[in-house]
């Protein structure tokens, strides 16, 4: 491989042998024709392709600039539904807790009924159980007054058989409580 260094110590080597490097002479025809040549590529590039390419250029920067104008729409309108989805998110949130806000108050209130009812109930019950043991307690009275009736009616008529002095006295008031028991249960 031939590297640019020895290319350049061959053309300066060369210099020395006749009249010099014909490169880094100046000949005016030579940039005459340079010159022209030029001018004719610029105005061929001008008339043919510099349009075509301007033509590329503008189209590619239409592209970029509505590719870019679609990239903020979209993300305007993704900014728009995400706003959209947390406000029906926070709505539908606020709506629940009022739900269960609603229903925590129903069971409450339906707690406190069922406690009411069931207190109204036991004290309706307490009320008819005391009014039956006080019916209860009166009949034994009554009953209680009726035999002890019979008994002194019976005590009467037994002391009233006999003439008696206060040893025969304690003799019956102690067979008569001896027999009490038995006097009570019929």
């Amino acid at each position: 491989m031939v590297d640019a260094g020895s290319i350049i110590r061959a053309l300066l080597a060369s210099g020395g042998e006749g009249g010099g490097n014909p490169l880094l002479e100046i000949n005016p025809g030579l940039i005459i024709w340079t010159v022209v040549i030029f001018v004719v590529v610029v105005i061929v590039l001008g008339k043919f392709a510099w349009k075509p390419i301007l033509n590329v250029l503008k189209q590619r920067e239409e592209r970029i600039r509505e590719s870019l104008e679609k990239a903020e729409n979209v993300a305007a309108e993704a900014e728009r539904a995400m706003a959209e989805q947390k406000a029906e998110l926070d709505k539908h949130r606020q709506e629940m807790t009022e739900a269960l806000r609603r229903t925590r108050e129903e069971a409450e209130k339906g707690a406190q009924e069922l406690l009411d009812k069931a207190r109204a109930e036991a004290a309706e019950t307490a009320e008819r159980a005391r009014r039956q043991v006080e019916e209860e307690r009166n009949r034994a009275i009554e009953q209680i007054r009726t035999e002890a009736v019979d008994l002194a009616m019976a005590a009467a008529s037994h002391l009233l058989k006999k003439t008696m002095d206060s040893d025969d006295h304690r003799k019956i008031v102690s067979d008569y409580l001896k027999d009490l028991p038995t006097n009570l249960q019929q």
